[in-house]
């Protein structure tokens, strides 16, 4: 009889105090779950910016600058007068005049290129000057038409300068980036020019010829193309 009774003894249950300790494990558990789910969310996006990061880098930007305007050589200058612009407010003065923190000269490239290397009668030469900071910090290089110059030679004989017969030439300050390239195209016309734009008898014929590209007091390495 006695071994019957405690067989038939209903089970004890848990007491509070260890249904609280389980709820305790169980949050704790839950909460370290939830920590790994934003550590491995935050990990993943990090890896994509570092990605992205060096996508960017690596990545060699490229700009097309405007190019001088020439006039043929002989050719009398334009007599219209541009209009006279409206007068500029003390924070548009102001800022207009501030000296841009300019590149130093070790740090600008300036390459030459033609886009083909022979040219047949007729054909027009394009000439591109490139224009490159290989430094390792962003900053402000004058790009403008008033510092560019496209110059074809054959030997010793000067042959043609963009700055002979160019109308107007205007600064151009812009911030390039390290590794960023910035290009100016002309196109030559394959006529003489002379200091002053007065007027040339004779054109280029057909030889070899050299293209240098200056930016300032930049020139670039010579670069030759043939004229059939």
């Amino acid at each position: 009889m006695v071994g019957n009774e405690t067989s038939n003894r209903a089970p004890e249950r848990p007491s509070a105090a260890v249904y609280r300790r389980r709820r305790i494990v169980a949050g704790i558990l839950v909460l370290l779950v939830l920590i790994g789910l934003v550590a491995g969310i935050s990990a993943a996006v990090n890896m994509l910016r570092g990605d992205d990061s060096a996508s960017a880098t690596e990545t060699t930007e490229e700009a097309t600058l405007p190019g001088p305007d020439s006039q043929q050589p002989g050719a009398a200058p334009a007599g219209t007068a541009a209009p006279t612009p409206p007068a500029a407010s003390p924070a548009a003065t102001a800022s207009a005049t501030a000296a841009p923190a300019l590149c130093p000269p070790a740090s600008v490239g300036v390459s030459a290129t033609t886009d083909a290397l022979s040219y047949t009668a007729g054909v027009a030469p394009m000439l591109t000057m490139t224009v490159t900071n290989t430094g390792a910090e962003a900053c402000d290089v004058n790009v403008g038409t008033s510092q560019m110059e496209f110059i074809i030679t054959s030997g010793s004989d000067r042959i043609f300068s963009s700055a002979d017969c160019q109308q107007a030439g205007e600064d151009l300050f812009k911030t390039i980036k390290p590794n960023t390239v910035e290009t100016a195209k002309f196109s030559w016309d394959r006529q003489r020019s002379a200091p002053g734009c007065s007027e040339v008898a004779s054109n280029p014929n057909p030889g070899t010829y050299s293209f240098t590209a200056r930016l300032g007091n930049i020139s670039s390495e010579r670069t030759t193309f043939e004229l059939e």
